[in-house]
């Protein structure tokens, strides 16, 4: 996962071990790259496979979405 500084980079490496609900969703984030990565190496797709590839992009944003949120929002707390 990227983030935009040290200090977000830190939190969330810390987040990692503290935290289930950034962890779960973390897990998922990599587990939709691997998938991702799958399609990535076939020469042709059906529309069905274009249309979870789609899926897959949106659900992988939304869980970076939500990943850099806790983040931020744990910074601002200390």
């Amino acid at each position: 996962m990227q983030f935009l500084d040290e200090t977000e980079r830190i939190v969330a490496e810390s987040l990692l071990s503290s935290d289930e609900n950034f962890k779960k969703i973390y897990n998922e984030h990599i587990e939709i790259d691997k998938l991702l990565n799958k399609y990535s190496t076939k020469p042709f797709l059906t529309p069905e496979e274009q249309k979870a590839i789609k899926e897959l992009k949106l659900k992988k944003l939304y869980g970076n979405d939500i990943m850099k949120k806790i983040v931020r929002e744990k910074i601002a707390v200390k």
